[in-house]
């Protein structure tokens, strides 16, 4: 107590009373007070996972590897879990939904192969109105159905029910990876309700696309599409609902393995990106078959070839790719270094009224289409090619020569680039300028309109994954009347050594976007992604589970993005030049967190590729600012909201 210390003469006053007082002031000065008094007020870092305590199997109730604990028991060791090791912050887990059950070895009673384990193989998600359908990867030997989930009147106390399943897709005994899921309830202009499920599934080589309708009570479907075969692998799909016309639903589809020969146009090769309707303009029913309206292809306007190699030296045409392989992990795997780049288009958002669409587009980065004439034509014009406009990409680009005397037609595709529209090039390619400086200039504008690192930075196996555009935020610049929005937010998916992170990237110059922010965690870093423990907590080898960000949800001021073995990751971009963590949900087994987050009635589910559904609830900084009760249904990859 300070009463009880004697101050003698010979002890000079400030030699005590300055530890003194530096020891009284240690703990006002650990506590942050934020003067700005923004709402996230002060934050803790970054949270850095805890691989080497996250058991990446099934736990016994006091949180301990046993393959054969009881359900009961693996579900209270991964509650006790989550606290201890601080799992989960301004999040709380509601419901833990298991899509694959465990079976027990007859030979050893201990449980293996599903959701408990950390050993499913969840993949899509789809909700909207009351009903969940939950994909797999499936595979050789496995042919899980989707599951169908129904959610219950009272989402937070009573977890969602199965109430039927859709069987996979499969050739012989392959069965297809359902990768991607979307459902929609709306009305159609006649003020009926309809409920459509767009599925995306396949193999690494195979891409097939089939529609539902789901009867809106029971969840269960009535009827199916003739399939639509794209000839390659398509992967990731936005599903967008015409503001304009409440018939009209359509499919923006990425192609994973574009540049193929296109088996129904002989000569040409498949696309980047497939526009398709799925619905009647007219009437607002599911059609018979997917009608296609449209196609893009980067490569073919002038951008990056398919699958690019380097020169002997390892130069590409846009630079050289850092080399850390002689880097080692504790596996003694060598750190990240790549030989090519696949430039091909990822995923995508589309802007709710349909004129822009924001491209993922792997190596090749980021850009802007203009996709004004698929918005304001009727179906049945582009389909028949009638709207005025080209349906394929205009092809000025053959083995890497440009065609100048084309490069006008360009900007007269029905999808094109937002570079093409711009004023002064147009007065450029009409000029008397020579073919060679025309192409010039155009190529140089053609690739600074798309924002790209890759090189230096190594991208295995995508680059830039998700570009999911933040509502409610437009660009504040001269002539942005339509209120466009002001920024993107960038996944970029890169497993080895050293990860990746996400980006910010401003769009108020559409046709030179460009980073302003950026947000990473821990094992970003070089030596922290090289020690990650691989073993478990009782020391023996674990599962070495994917880590790369990967798909989010985007509101004006918070991102819910999820990063694989990192978790559902919750970011303030209040600020968009400096992003910062105020929550996250890391869920046991340590698995996958894949899918887009989808926003109902307050309540936020996504599916871990190794266990299965997971609901849970966000209640930290800017809570008050989500969707709530009767709001609708949001998420990354669909028109939001929607019912």
């Amino acid at each position: 107590m300070i009463t009880q210390l004697r101050i003698t003469s010979r002890i000079p006053m400030f030699l005590l009373t300055a530890p003194l007082l530096s020891a009284l002031a240690a703990p006002l000065a650990a506590e942050c007070v934020d003067y700005s008094k923004d709402p996230a007020g002060c934050q803790p870092s970054t949270f850095d996972t805890p691989i080497g305590q996250m058991p990446s199997v099934r736990v016994n109730a006091k949180g301990e590897i046993d393959p054969f604990s009881s359900e009961q028991d693996a579900r209270a060791g991964v509650a006790r879990l989550e606290k201890e090791l601080h799992l989960f912050r301004n999040m709380e887990h509601i419901h833990w939904v298991l899509t694959v059950p465990s079976t027990k070895d007859p030979a050893t009673g201990a449980w293996r192969g599903g959701d408990l384990d950390a050993a499913g193989d969840g993949r899509g998600l789809g909700i909207a109105g009351n009903c969940i359908f939950v994909g797999h990867q499936n595979g050789p030997g496995r042919k899980h159905a989707i599951n169908i989930f129904k959610i219950q009147p009272d989402p937070e106390k009573q977890p969602p029910m199965q109430v039927g399943e859709i069987p996979a897709m499969f050739e012989g005994n392959q069965g297809f990876d359902d990768r991607e899921l979307r459902g929609l309830v709306y009305k159609t202009s006649q003020g009926e309700d309809r409920y459509l499920l767009a599925r995306n599934a396949g193999t690494n080589t195979i891409g097939r696309m089939e529609t539902y309708w789901i009867d809106i009570n029971t969840c269960l479907p009535m009827s199916k599409s003739e399939i639509t075969d794209f000839g390659g692998q398509s992967h990731e799909f936005f599903l967008w609902h015409d503001p304009a016309n409440t018939n009209r639903v359509l499919i923006y589809m990425t192609n994973w393995t574009s540049g193929l020969p296109d088996q129904e146009h002989p000569g040409l090769k498949t696309p980047d990106l497939f526009v398709l309707a799925a619905t009647d303009e007219n009437t607002g029913e599911m059609l018979p078959k997917a009608k296609l309206l449209a196609t893009f292809t980067l490569q073919e306007v002038g951008g990056p070839p398919v699958n690019e190699k380097p020169d002997a030296t390892g130069l590409f045409s846009d630079g050289r790719f850092l080399d850390f392989s002689d880097n080692k992990n504790l596996l003694g795997r060598g750190g990240n270094f790549q030989n090519n780049e696949q430039n091909r288009l990822h995923s995508l958002s589309v802007l709710d009224d349909g004129e822009r669409a924001y491209i993922a587009g792997t190596t090749a980065g980021f850009y802007v289409l203009d996709t004004e004439a698929i918005a304001h034509h009727r179906d049945a014009e582009l389909a028949a090619g009638a709207a005025g406009c080209n349906q394929r990409s205009t092809i000025v680009s053959v083995n890497g020569a440009i065609d100048s005397s084309r490069l006008p037609v360009v900007a007269n595709d029905c999808l094109h680039m937002v570079i093409n529209n711009d004023p002064g090039l147009k007065a450029y390619l009409a000029s008397n300028a020579s073919d060679q400086a025309k192409a010039q200039r155009y190529l140089v504008l053609l690739t600074r309109s798309r924002f790209d690192v890759y090189p230096p930075v190594n991208a295995t196996p995508t680059g830039t994954h998700s570009a999911v555009f933040v509502p409610n935020r437009p660009a504040q610049v001269k002539g942005n009347t339509k209120g466009r929005p002001a920024y993107v937010w960038l996944t970029d998916e890169n497993g080895g050594c050293p990860l990746n992170y996400a980006r910010m990237v401003s769009v108020e110059s559409e046709i030179t976007p460009i980073m302003v922010g950026a947000f990473s965690i821990p094992d970003n870093q070089l030596d922290e992604c090289l020690t990650q423990a691989i073993t478990e907590p009782n020391g023996a080898r674990r599962q070495i589970v994917a880590q790369q960000n990967h798909n989010p949800t985007v509101f004006k001021n918070l991102v819910f993005n999820t990063w694989y073995g990192h978790g559902l990751r919750v970011i303030d971009i209040s600020i968009p030049q400096t992003p910062r963590e105020v929550g996250y949900a890391l869920t046991l087994p340590h698995g996958i967190a894949r899918t887009y987050p989808v926003f109902r009635d307050g309540l936020i589910y996504w599916v871990d590729n190794k266990t299965g559904l997971h609901v849970a609830k966000y209640t930290g900084p800017r809570a008050n600012e989500l969707p709530g009760p009767g709001s609708g249904v949001y998420e990354g990859n669909a028109t939001s909201p929607h019912r």
